[in-house]
């Protein structure tokens, strides 16, 4: 099961944590939220994925397909205070340095 809290929202950015399995139907949920948002303006997100304890493929997918998504909506998608499993996944596909991995959590 996977958790996707907006826990702090600006106009410069929105804070999203999301913690469990970005897998499945938790990437899908991720996706889901991240389009809604964008849909009402938020075009610069970050999303803490420190409690994320695994990712798959479709978890890579989603993130891609949500950075995408803000790219074309100008504006953004970053990942911050990832996991160690998930850092690992981000470094080993490439995407750590496409989605501006930090280490800690910057909104």
């Amino acid at each position: 099961m996977l958790e996707v809290t907006v826990t702090e929202s600006s106009p410069a950015s929105t804070l999203i944590t999301v913690s469990g399995e970005l897998a499945g139907h938790g990437a899908e949920r991720l996706l889901s939220r991240l389009d809604r948002l964008l849909d009402n303006g938020h075009r610069y997100v970050v999303l803490d994925l420190s409690g994320v304890r695994f990712c798959d493929s479709s978890g890579v997918s989603a993130l891609v397909r949500g950075h995408a998504r803000a790219s074309a909506a100008a504006g953004g998608l970053k990942v911050s205070a990832a996991s160690d499993q998930v850092t690992r996944v981000l470094d080993l596909t490439g995407l750590a340095r496409m989605l501006g991995l930090q280490s800690t959590v910057e909104a």
